[in-house]
């Protein structure tokens, strides 16, 4: 996963500790184009998708 991707994802979904951002939110504060924060919040939900088992792995343990 990319770094922006992470961030974004970070970002809308409270991950570091602040609210829940939306995408205009998070374009603000990157310096993004909306546009630029909703593909890479797709291209990051793909990327946990494909890691799908090493992720359900990792919260069982």
């Amino acid at each position: 996963m990319k770094p922006n991707q992470r961030q974004v994802l970070m970002l809308q979904f409270g991950l570091s500790g602040e609210n829940k951002l939306t995408a205009k939110q998070v374009a603000q504060r990157l310096n993004l184009s909306h546009s630029k924060v909703r593909s890479a919040y797709g291209q990051g939900i793909k990327a946990l998708r494909r890691e799908q088992d090493k992720i359900k792995d990792y919260l069982a343990s």
